[in-house]
């Protein structure tokens, strides 16, 4: 068993990706951009060890002769299969047998591990394959990175990665082979601990893979630390626990708000749960998690706790996962109504404490699910991002890179998107294409299936599909029709 796991496109000397093809499990490079098979796996096999396993998109592990001869076709490691990374200094990586200390490298379709000496051939720039919404914990500080909006700097300090400030957004400048990092205000982490309203050099790190783990380096060599609990680079040859991050995708995170006393629901301390609050703070995010074979969710808070239908039918929290923390979401347009797993709906009473009661939804069981951890949208189909066609303004869904929206919200539960490099509002053309032209806002309503999965449902009624050509409509007629989109 792989002790840890990184997901990465690898791009060779000739600015190609690695591509493992299906058909009799081929190995080539002649990917002009990451696609599902230019996506490797790359699987530490020990702790504090280089040797590492690459595995394809189709599950299938690379693995090189006494030859020099690749194939990808083993389901398991064979010996064949231990390959040694190696890291350089501008970032990039090599990958030697272990067996026959021969190098992986090669152009288009002749991909071998013969040669002898590393040269640019053998040299692989790792590009990280995971949604650009993250969080970034130090396992070294065992805290997660949150933006400190009074003073604008990155600290190390928050234990959960609770709220818009732990959300970072990961853009990979393809030119340069640099990450910037991008906070929930829209700026930039400079290398000075600060942030900026632009991409600069200030702004642009190489990454490296250190024992399944990443570090940034800025452009004068210096990697990005956490030491003292403020973000910024430091000169150190070798990268300690304060430089080391791992990645996470960031899970999506809600507030709910009864419109029968437009209150939001609050875990404060005791059992019982109240609508009873006008602003949203940490006690009043939950994250949606879905169980795939009923569809029901169950809401977890800040403590990982869940919300559950008590003993006398009063919504209360819950420390363990059971049957009475599951609910059935049923939108109607921008509101919702919660079904507990006994087919009554989650209603608030008078003094504002949640109860199951009726079998059928009213005003009183109607409530607005609002997205709070999201200052921009970034979405991905199973084709591509949703991003613009070089030239026009249509959005299509398969594109290599992101375009980012930003997000804003009216109180009753509908969302406007702007695209931000155009300035311009998400709207529906007369084909129900979906382009960014709009000078004014044009509500739209969203649908959160999981923390990272949502559909969504245009002005016309209907629901957003993706197709494979990049096709990008309100075209489908109910829900089960909808295009899931991570978000």
């Amino acid at each position: 068993m792989a002790n840890k796991v990184l997901l990465f496109g690898l791009i060779n000397s000739a600015q190609k990706y690695l591509t493992g093809e299906m058909f009799n499990y081929k190995v080539n490079a002649t990917g002009s951009s990451m696609t599902k098979s230019q996506i490797w796996t790359i699987e530490f096999a020990k702790q504090d060890s280089p040797l590492v396993h690459i595995k394809s998109f189709f599950n299938r592990y690379i693995a090189a002769d006494k030859d020099g001869r690749i194939t990808c076709d083993q389901e398991v490691p064979t010996p064949n299969c231990d390959f040694l990374m190696m890291l350089h200094p501008d970032g990039r990586v090599s990958f030697q047998s272990e067996r026959s200390k021969r190098y992986l490298g090669g152009n288009q379709d002749n991909i071998t591990c013969f040669a002898q000496a590393i040269s640019d051939s053998e040299k692989w720039v790792p590009h990280l394959v995971i949604h650009p919404s993250v969080n970034m914990f130090n396992p070294g500080r065992k805290r997660y990175l949150r933006l400190n909006e009074q003073n604008g700097k990155m600290s190390c300090d928050k234990n959960q990665p609770w709220g818009a400030d732990c959300v970072m957004t990961l853009y990979f400048d393809i030119k340069e082979k640099k990450y910037a990092i991008r906070t929930a205000t829209g700026s930039f982490i400079a290398c000075n601990g600060k942030t900026e309203p632009e991409i600069t050099n200030k702004t642009l790190y190489r990454l490296e893979i250190q024992n399944g783990m990443i570090s940034l380096k800025d452009m004068h060599g210096k990697f990005l630390s956490v030491k003292d609990c403020n973000l910024k680079t430091i000169k150190t040859l070798y990268p300690s626990t304060d430089e080391l991050f791992t990645i996470d995708p960031s899970p999506g995170q809600i507030s709910v708000m009864s419109l029968a006393n437009e209150r939001y629901i609050s875990c404060k301390p005791g059992p019982a749960v109240y609508s009873n609050v006008s602003d949203i703070k940490d006690a009043g995010n939950f994250q949606i998690m879905m169980d795939s074979t009923t569809k029901k969710v169950c809401f977890q808070n800040i403590s990982k706790h869940y919300l559950a239908v008590g003993a006398k039918g009063f919504i209360e929290v819950s420390k363990q996962l059971d049957f009475h923390c599951w609910f059935q979401i049923i939108y109607n347009c921008e509101k919702a109504a919660l079904k507990a797993s006994d087919g009554r709906y989650v209603t608030v009473n008078a003094g504002g404490q949640l109860l199951v009661g009726p079998i059928s939804s009213g005003r009183q069981e109607e409530f607005v699910l609002k997205l709070t951890n999201r200052s921009q949208l970034i979405l991905q189909s199973e084709f591509g991002f949703v991003g613009i066609l070089p030239g026009k303004q249509s959005l299509v869904c398969n594109r290599p890179m992101f375009e980012a929206s930003k997000i804003t919200s009216t109180a009753d539960g509908f969302y406007q998107f702007k695209v931000a490099s155009l300035d311009k509002y998400w709207e529906l053309n007369k084909e129900d294409a979906i382009t960014a032209t709009g000078e004014e806002p044009v509500n739209f309503t969203i649908e959160l299936i999981t923390s990272d999965q949502m559909i969504i449902r245009g002005p016309n009624g209907k629901y957003v599909l993706a197709e494979s050509d990049g096709s990008f409509r309100a075209a489908g007629e109910d829900a089960k029709s909808a295009s899931l989109f991570r978000y």
